[in-house]
């Protein structure tokens, strides 16, 4: 398979790779666009920025969105192992003064990735993601912690906006996508 196509890391020697296809399905796919941008960013720091192939449990990773975003989160926990060696940071607040679009549910879409011996600090480029996204998705948390009810067809269109997200990144230039900070 294309290397374009997975992310790639070390598990005591042997190479692993996952497509974007299975850590989708590794999700569970509720946010494929969060699973797109997770993936297109490991991509990106470790084939562009720091041209090397981590050693999977040797690698952090920071989100600004804190508990939010479970699809990046997802991502990065199975394919770094970040969890397993405790290198797994969430917390709004740290990334309150950082560069990077505010978040609907908090924080902002600013992140930190890398190995035992390099930190790669980057943002999601603003217009990156698009505006109706985050006024949906900001509406639904507003609702969700107002305790008013959401309706199928607001759920239904938040999801439809989640995948055209997804394929948006996807099909994305990275230099399109992330600022190195």
């Amino acid at each position: 398979m294309d290397a374009k196509n997975m992310v790639t890391v070390r598990k005591n020697g042997p190479l692993l790779s996952f497509t974007y296809e299975e850590l989708l399905a590794h999700h569970g796919g509720a946010m494929p666009g969060g699973v797109a941008l997770a993936f297109r960013m490991l991509q990106w720091v470790f084939t562009d920025v720091l041209k090397t192939i981590p050693e999977r449990g040797q690698c952090s990773f920071y989100s600004g969105l804190g508990e939010n975003g479970r699809g990046i989160i997802d991502t990065v926990t199975k394919v770094l192992g970040v969890v397993e060696n405790d290198s797994l940071r969430l917390d709004k607040a740290y990334s309150l003064d950082k560069t990077g679009p505010m978040a609907p549910g908090g924080g902002r879409y600013y992140f930190e990735c890398g190995t035992k011996d390099k930190l790669v600090k980057l943002a999601v480029k603003d217009g990156a993601i698009p505006e109706e996204f985050f006024r949906c998705s900001a509406e639904m948390h507003r609702k969700r912690q107002s305790g008013e009810p959401i309706t199928q067809a607001e759920t239904d269109h938040l999801q439809q906006l989640r995948i055209e997200l997804s394929k948006a990144i996807l099909a994305a230039d990275s230099s399109d996508l992330f600022v190195l900070l």
